[in-house]
């Protein structure tokens, strides 16, 4: 599996608005592999994701990430094989679809989730 996946999370807080690129790609490790970019705000927020990828036989493979980013920087999450749901079941020449869901912020839902 090759495929790169944008997403943006938003949180509105009491003192900071914060914004988190987050860029998943999949690995021949098989592995989920995460970028973290810190785009507005400094305070330290750990952001979690629901990776889900839909094979080219209709498999749908799902795996849970988080990562740590602060002050404006950068930090990189991944999601390991044995964390990744239905790989068994993933076949196909083509790289899967894949995107991100039920992203949050300290827990939070993203206001871009809406």
């Amino acid at each position: 599996m090759k495929r790169a996946l944008f997403a943006i999370a938003l949180l509105a807080g009491c003192k900071e608005e914060v914004l988190v690129n987050v860029n998943c790609v999949t690995t021949a490790a098989p592995a989920v592999e995460c970028d973290l970019k810190q785009t507005k705000g400094k305070a330290e927020v750990e952001a979690c994701w629901d990776f889900v990828a839909t094979c080219e036989n209709g498999a749908v493979v799902k795996g849970h990430g988080c990562g740590k980013v602060k002050d404006g920087g950068t930090s990189k999450a991944t999601i390991p094989k044995e964390k990744l749901d239905g790989l068994d079941k993933c076949q196909g020449s083509k790289p899967p679809t894949a995107k991100l869901e039920n992203m949050t912020i300290d827990g939070k839902p993203s206001t871009l989730n809406k």
